[in-house]
């Protein structure tokens, strides 16, 4: 017996399969396109979070070397109003007052200082449009600085720690706390730093 002829499909079937074989691969390469646009998004907003998040580092660096410069003596007579004398003048009242020592005050009020504040004038530091940048700073006497490696000495002026007074000479020690905010968009990034700094006996 002859062998029949395999079946070919009508047009109408082979027509079928490609339009849904199409609608699959359009289907998945949609799938793919929003997925890579979601991660795409996030890229974007990480970007920006770190850039924010680096700025916010950086403001706190500057607010430690701006206390840096200016809590030395040598720099005071040049000081411009505001904060620099501010500083000044905090330091002066917190040496005039032991009860004061270990608490941090903030040096633009002179009252207790509370992280996160709002930023006061000559604080702030120029950024782009539409971000507000700028730290606070909270100064803390720590008392006096140990001198180690020295004779006690003798007469008006030695050190006389066997004696149990003060050691007038040593050098006086300074905690400062710097909080950095940067704002925008109505978000605040802030970042901590602190330092410990010494001056000269006054």
């Amino acid at each position: 017996m002859p062998t029949p002829a395999p079946r070919q499909p009508r047009p109408a079937q082979a027509g079928g399969i490609t339009i849904l074989v199409a609608l699959m691969m359009l289907v998945l390469l949609t799938i793919s396109a929003v997925g890579m646009s979601r991660n795409s998004f996030r890229e974007v907003v990480s970007s920006g979070l770190s850039r924010q998040g680096a700025m916010a580092r950086d403001l706190a660096d500057s607010g430690i070397e701006w206390s840096m410069y200016w809590i030395a003596p040598a720099n005071l007579p040049n000081a411009p109003a505001g904060p620099p004398l501010q500083l000044a003048t905090e330091m002066k009242t917190l040496l005039a007052n032991d009860s004061m020592a270990g608490v941090a005050y903030d040096i633009t009020t002179g009252n207790p200082y509370t992280p996160g504040g709002a930023l006061q004038a000559g604080m702030t530091v120029s950024g782009p449009t539409g971000v507000t940048q700028g730290f606070t700073l909270g100064l803390t006497r720590m008392g006096k600085l140990p001198v180690m490696g020295m004779s006690q000495g003798s007469g008006q002026g030695a050190y006389t720690p066997a004696a149990g007074s003060a050691i007038t000479q040593a050098p006086d020690l300074w905690a400062v706390r710097s909080d950095a905010q940067v704002q925008q968009g109505g978000v605040t990034f802030v970042h901590a730093k602190e330092g410990w700094i010494s001056t000269p006996a006054q």
